[in-house]
């Protein structure tokens, strides 16, 4: 267990002896996820970024989902 500081914008940093150990590397992207009552931060995996899109992909094709490009820059579904 360790001690973290939350800034005003929602950053915390992780301890670098567990980010060796989870292979978190500098400005790489983790999944974070709330259970109960605690919130579990998992490293992302570039294969597992993969696998998640394609799943939400997948999931707009079965639905027969449509929008325009420009709703989807306007709900941010891209940067």
């Amino acid at each position: 267990m360790a001690l973290a500081h939350v800034t005003k914008t929602g950053n915390i940093s992780i301890p670098k002896t567990w980010r060796d150990e989870l292979g978190i590397e500098p400005n790489s992207d983790v999944i974070i996820d709330m259970v109960k009552d605690k919130i579990i931060i998992e490293p992302l995996k570039k294969d597992s970024l993969k696998e998640i899109f394609s799943g939400i992909d997948q999931e707009i094709k079965k639905r027969n989902i449509k929008f325009t490009r420009a709703e989807a820059i306007r709900d941010d579904l891209y940067d």
